[in-house]
């Protein structure tokens, strides 16, 4: 599903396009597109909070020989001196893949986003979210963290976020749901593009 977001997003960036990812996790579902990476001069420079993620996403970018094209570190969105410390210093756009939801304060995850993309840049957010839900069903997402090792985060419904995407006081570009993947009477994944003033 994930490698689906990140084919939708890699579409729409322009050659020699620099781009932080922010929850990058182990990078498996990005560098299923290396080649794209490659033959469009992308540079992406993840950050995740999760130590094993980053060191996982370490060794997948060695093997998939995307040194020159994927950078990770360990460390928060909210934490400016992280951010700071890519290479790049002005980002053409900022991507959370399925990590928005997980974020304590997502506005604040935007704010801290934009202030290392250039003026006019993009965040694009790529998740799924509920459109109604049944008794249960936020604990038993909740809980899978136990059953699996992700973390899944709280259930998120549509109206709420789009609540949050307005709050942030950016631009709504575009809020569509991803063609091929999860579309339901109970969720659907949607790419949500906001533009940083």
């Amino acid at each position: 599903m994930t490698s689906l977001w990140y084919a939708t997003v890699l579409s729409k960036l322009s050659n020699g396009s620099k781009v932080l990812d922010i929850g990058i996790g182990n990078a498996s579902s990005l560098l299923v597109h290396t080649a794209e990476l490659k033959a469009k001069d992308i540079t992406i420079c993840g950050v995740d909070y999760t130590r094993e993620y980053v060191e996982a996403a370490q060794e997948n970018i060695k093997k998939n020989k995307a040194e020159d094209n994927v950078q990770v570190v360990y460390g928060s969105v909210y934490d400016g001196s992280v951010l700071s410390s890519f290479p790049v210093k002005n980002f053409d756009a900022a991507y959370f893949s399925g990590s928005i939801a997980l974020l304590p304060d997502p506005i604040s995850a935007l704010h801290s986003a934009a202030k290392v993309v250039k003026p006019s840049g993009l965040i694009y957010i790529t998740q799924t979210y509920q459109k109604r839900g049944f008794p249960g069903l936020a604990l038993f997402k909740r809980n899978l963290k136990f059953m699996t090792t992700i973390d899944f985060g709280e259930l998120t419904y549509e109206k709420d976020i789009m609540e949050v995407f307005k709050a942030s006081g950016y631009e709504i570009v575009c809020h569509q749901i991803i063609e091929g993947s999860v579309d339901n009477a109970m969720q659907s994944a949607y790419l949500t593009v906001l533009r940083v003033e």
